[in-house]
Order: structure tokens, then C-alpha cells, then sequence
């Protein structure tokens, strides 16, 4: 009775669970978006919220994602170091040159050009937890007006750019225009309209925000978070892109 009685629990527990992501994991359809002078005045005052202005100006960049990828990030030069466990890469990201390293050891050949490409992916994908309110207008993307619970949220595609293009993102934003959350139509997730928080948003260099906690399907932190105007002003006077 006792083996009947912990299968059937057992089971029980699956049913449950299974229900409740059920209920979790509905996809949502893509909202149908209205282009045109509303959807950018309503990117003009979030990008006001935020300071894009700031995040524009600022050259040099600094962050931790997840406990796990360091970035150095040089935004003027398009140059990044990203370490993860035993591995360094420092490179360009236009050009995705430059050099790698395992325990401290330089490696070549296709190991480094491998090596290289991970960390591009890694960054595509970490940076834009930290910066994706300021690419509201990257070449390619296209801007709309959703109704999201009986209110106006800005939906923003992109046509291009990074590892994942085709994607939207839809914006819900409190009285100030400043982001609370978005809900994700995006290839790698298979459930549409997964939403995530934009909170603990922090000010920097010239009033500059930015968010630094997400909690949703996955709950995100980024530490570390510094922002100015040459690298070696974060990175107690060191550049590590002089070797490139």
C-alpha cells in the first residue's frame, strides 16, 4: 500500500505540474502593432526616462551576468573581453578578431576562432539584458503601439542585428515612461509573450539608468555595473585591448 500510495503521488505530482505549466507556458499570440507618430513619441519618452542620451555618450562599460560571464566592454572601439570558468576572449565585435586564452594560455588556430565566436554569442546575449531599453531604434527595427492589459505598451521588432533577428519585445511602462517589464515573442523561447521584469534600476554617470534585476520564467542579476569614459577609469587603470 505504501509503494501504491507514493506512485500515486508521484503521479499526482505530475498532473499538478503539468497543469500549471500548462497554464504558465500558453502562448499568446503577437499583438498587432500600430506604426506611425504615436509609437515614436512614446520611444521618445521612454528613451528620455532612461537618459539614452547618456548611454550614447558612454564609452566604456563593465558588468557581471548571472554570476557566471565578466565583461569589459569597450562601446567606442566595438572591443569586449568576456571570461567565463577557465576562459578569456578579448576581440572586436565587427570584425571578430582578436585573442583567446584557457587557463591562462593563449590559443590558436580554430580552438581560438571557436573560442571567440562562443564569446560573441555569450555577449550578443548578455549585454542585451543590460542595454536592450537603449536599442529602441537600432538600424532595423520597427516601432508599434499594443494594448497590453487595457493599456498602451511599445512593441519593438528587429528585422536584423545580433544572434537572434526577427524577434519583438513588448515594453509595459510605469506613469514615468520608465520600463517595468517586457514580454518576449523570440525564436529560442517556444512559448509567445513570456514576460520578465525590468527592475532595480540603478543611476550612473550623467543620470544614466539602467536596470539591473529580472525575474520571470528565469530570475537575473547583473553585479558589478560600472559605467565611464575610457576603460582603464573602470578597470583600476588597466586596458587589456592594447595587445589587440
Amino acid at each position: 500500500m505504501k509503494k501504491i500510495g507514493k506512485i500515486l503521488g508521484l503521479v499526482l505530482l505530475v498532473v499538478v505540474f503539468c497543469s500549471v505549466g500548462y497554464g504558465y507556458f500558453i502562448s499568446k499570440p503577437l499583438p498587432k502593432g500600430v506604426t506611425g507618430q504615436e509609437a515614436e513619441l512614446f520611444t521618445d519618452k521612454i528613451q528620455t526616462a532612461i537618459n539614452q542620451k547618456a548611454w550614447d555618450s558612454t564609452a566604456a562599460v563593465t558588468f557581471e551576468f548571472a554570476g557566471d560571464h565578466k565583461y569589459l566592454w569597450d562601446k567606442k572601439q566595438h572591443l569586449v573581453q568576456v571570461e567565463w570558468n577557465d576562459k578569456k576572449a578579448v576581440f572586436n565585435t565587427t570584425t571578430l578578431e582578436g585573442i583567446a586564452f584557457e587557463n591562462d594560455i593563449e590559443i590558436i588556430g580554430e580552438e581560438k576562432t571557436e573560442l571567440i565566436s562562443k564569446a560573441n554569442d555569450y555577449f550578443n546575449n548578455d549585454s542585451f539584458w543590460l542595454i536592450a531599453p537603449f536599442k529602441l531604434r537600432d538600424p532595423g527595427t520597427t516601432r508599434s503601439i499594443v494594448l497590453q492589459d487595457n493599456q498602451k505598451a511599445l512593441m519593438v521588432t528587429y528585422a536584423s542585428g545580433g544572434s537572434t533577428p526577427g524577434d519583438s519585445y513588448v515594453w509595459l511602462v510605469d506613469a514615468n515612461f520608465v520600463p517595468t517589464a517586457w514580454r518576449m515573442w523570440v525564436s529560442i523561447i517556444p512559448v509567445g509573450g513570456i514576460e520578465t521584469s525590468w527592475e532595480d534600476w540603478n543611476t550612473y554617470n550623467n543620470s544614466l539608468k539602467i536596470a539591473s534585476t529580472h525575474k520571470g520564467l528565469i530570475n537575473l542579476t547583473l553585479k558589478n555595473i560600472k559605467t565611464g569614459q575610457s576603460i582603464e577609469e573602470i578597470n583600476n587603470g588597466q586596458n587589456p585591448f592594447l595587445s589587440l
